[in-house]
């Protein structure tokens, strides 16, 4: 999924973020939420190494603050941070972001003590987000990769106080490459430029590219695996949804982590984005939804010792507005894809709590977060 929320901070940048949330207040507010006892936790992992993580979405309200510190109060240590190639460099060789997002994030996070997930959308799922100049291009050019190497020392020097949990290179890679052998092999040659020029930037942060969990286990598997060879880390979305949107049982998490650490038996795995909609469109509900929190932690528990990081998606149901403009970006809108965007936060659009939400806080709580 494309993770364009920027995070803002409202006491340092006011006058920035009235300009984002204007129009937020003619949102309806959701109905409330019907509340039900969170599932037992009979057994836990103490967390150990393992990274907790939110995508953190404001509510209707536009408080981003409040919605961090709900969100830092369930135990995150890590939040996300996307970015786009086409939005940085406006023109070759120029970087003038508007509004410089980066910038904003070394502020904020750096004084909260939270870590950030970095990714850098050169692919964001079915986008090209490469700059105009450069769209007609494969992605081993030369060109490409020079331009890419500058990106990347402007991305970093804007950053200098962020702790880092990971860099991707790329979001949902395989839903743009599909099963065209010549992309990827293009693609995989710059990516391991890419690699090699991260970590002289960055020593010591894992590297890699988000593919998705239907990647992994569809067509595009091959072209995963090889790319993975010049990871440092495999990244990866994960939304046990079927092809129409309808979810899967949240029992089948379980299985599914089984196929990823099988998968990749000797790389560390993080898990970028994993959620689960509680629309009726979706054959969901809330509690199926706290369901499946409550599976995701016990199936991370089993493979503790190789994923580490997993981060939800997000924190807050996003507003009517947000999801026309992805349905729009996507070009797509079919009503399962509309409801599953529309229903993926741990609270309501309006900052209610779903079941959902209180079983992430005590299955986070009993593991030391």
């Amino acid at each position: 999924m494309r993770k364009n929320f920027r995070h803002t901070p409202s006491l340092l940048l006011l006058v920035l973020l009235m300009i984002v949330r204007c129009g937020k207040a003619s949102t309806p507010p959701s109905p409330p939420v019907s509340v039900t006892p969170p599932l037992p936790v009979a057994s836990a992992a103490p967390r150990g190494n393992r990274i907790l993580s939110i995508d953190i979405t404001e509510a209707i309200d536009g408080n981003f603050d409040a919605a961090f510190d709900a969100a830092k109060s369930v135990g995150i240590q890590a939040t996300s941070l996307s970015v786009f190639w086409d939005e940085i460099e406006i023109a070759p060789g120029v970087f003038n972001p508007d509004p410089n997002w980066l910038e904003i994030a070394n502020l904020y996070y750096s004084e909260q003590d939270i870590w950030v997930s970095l990714s850098i959308a050169v692919i964001d799922t079915n986008n090209l987000r490469l700059p105009s100049d450069l769209t007609d291009k494969p992605f081993d050019s030369p060109v490409v990769i020079t331009r890419f190497k500058a990106l990347l020392d402007y991305i970093i020097g804007q950053i200098p106080d962020l702790t880092l949990t990971s860099l991707a290179i790329g979001n949902e890679i395989d839903s743009f490459l599909g099963d065209d052998t010549e992309a990827w092999g293009a693609f995989e040659t710059f990516f391991i430029a890419a690699v090699n020029h991260s970590h002289t930037l960055l020593p010591g942060i894992p590297v890699g590219s988000k593919t998705t969990f239907d990647g992994i286990t569809g067509s595009p598997a091959p072209y995963i695996r090889s790319l993975n060879r010049y990871s440092d880390v495999v990244l990866m979305t994960y939304y046990p949804l079927r092809p129409d949107f309808s979810v899967r049982p949240p029992s089948t998490v379980q299985v599914d982590f089984q196929t990823i650490t099988k998968a990749f038996s000797s790389k560390s795995i993080y898990l970028l984005e994993a959620g689960y909609p509680s629309g009726e469109v979706n054959h969901s509900s809330c509690e199926q939804q706290a369901e499946f929190v409550h599976e995701l932690f016990l199936a991370w528990d089993a493979h503790a010792d190789q994923i580490g990081l997993i981060s939800y998606t997000w924190l807050t149901d996003i507003s009517p507005e947000t999801v026309k403009q992805y349905a729009d970006y996507y070009n797509l809108n079919d009503p399962g894809f509309l409801s599953y965007l529309a229903t993926l936060g741990l609270r309501t659009s309006d900052g209610q709590d779903k079941p959902a939400f209180q079983q992430w806080k005590i299955e986070a709580k009993v593991r030391g977060w």
